[in-house]
């Protein structure tokens, strides 16, 4: 188990990293990315532009998510505030004013 842990963990600056199936590739990138990725310490481009990805893709999800969610409440009739309240409050168990 614990060459398992080991395997896919790496320690960095005393902190445990996710380091499963790492890969090395070439990408391109305009002038002004090279500069901001040029300013960073060598040790830590590959952390940075991982979690940079990482951000992004949580974002891209969570506006497809919603783009969705959009496109369903086009198609639900609307519903007035008056009963939505009352929803929620049965659904607490509290009692209606």
């Amino acid at each position: 188990m614990l060459a398992e842990v080991c395997n896919r963990y790496a320690f960095h600056r005393n902190t445990l990293e996710y380091n499963g199936m790492s890969r090395r590739v070439n990408i391109m990138m305009d002038e002004e990315a090279w500069r901001v990725i040029q300013r960073l310490p060598r040790g830590s481009r590959s952390r940075t532009v991982n979690a940079a990805i990482r951000e992004w893709s949580g974002v891209s999800r969570r506006r497809e998510a919603s783009a969705r969610m959009d496109a369903l409440r086009a198609r639900l009739p609307a519903v007035e505030t008056d009963r939505i309240v009352r929803w929620i409050r049965e659904e607490r168990g509290l009692r209606l004013q």
